[in-house]
């Protein structure tokens, strides 16, 4: 079994985002929702990330205006735009033209899933599922993945919500039974917010071969 491609979110960093790419990490996500720890505010170039290959461009939104994210597409040369919060359908079928389109759903494992992201098959390009809570952004737990294992999804989706550097045997087991198209991973790979360390990814990556 091949590995999933895996997308590390959360990043402040361009020396960081340099090194992702040279381990082989598909995605680097960056966090456009300022009330966030992982903020990217001011702290990367846009004009040096957009030029950075190697390594596809992730932004995370949460109820930001379409023009915002045009904006942020344009200045950081974004492969993808990840909708975090209480996005319409009709909302991201005005972004369709823009880049790669990821809806967010935070469940506990419990719900029709099925059912709630049926809305969203034909605007969004993938799905991606995140441990419910109350506030927007990851909690570092996860929810009950047993729900997607039966849940007929008409789009791939991304695995997120509190995997960490030991989650490797539990990951190869449940990607060897689910169709799941890539894996997201964050704080618990981190040394602060926004931090990441990097020897623990290069050890993560290397746990999900074979």
């Amino acid at each position: 079994m091949s590995r999933p491609l895996v997308k590390v979110c959360g990043m402040t960093q361009l020396r960081q985002v340099e090194e992702l790419a040279v381990l082989g990490v598909d995605y680097a996500g960056f966090i456009f929702y300022p009330p966030s720890p992982r903020y990217m505010g001011n702290k990367i170039d846009p004009g040096a990330l957009k030029q950075l290959g190697g390594i596809k461009k992730a932004g995370v939104f949460v109820n930001a205006t379409t023009d915002e994210v045009r904006d942020a597409v344009a200045a950081y040369g974004l492969d993808l735009v990840q909708l975090h919060g209480d996005e319409t359908p009709e909302y991201c079928s005005e972004l369709k033209d823009v880049a790669t389109i990821v809806k967010v759903f935070r469940i506990t494992g419990n719900e029709d899933i099925a059912h709630i992201t049926a809305p969203y098959t034909a605007v969004a390009d993938a799905f991606l599922f995140d441990t419910k809570a109350k506030e927007y952004g990851g909690t570092g737990k996860k929810f009950d993945w047993s729900g997607l294992e039966h849940a007929r999804l008409e789009r791939p989706y991304f695995l997120s919500g509190g995997i960490g550097p030991g989650d490797g045997d539990e990951l190869r087991a449940f990607l060897h039974a689910n169709h799941v198209y890539a894996l997201d991973v964050n704080s618990k790979f981190e040394t602060a917010p926004g931090i990441k360390d990097i020897k623990l990814l290069e050890a993560f990556m290397g746990s999900l071969e074979g």
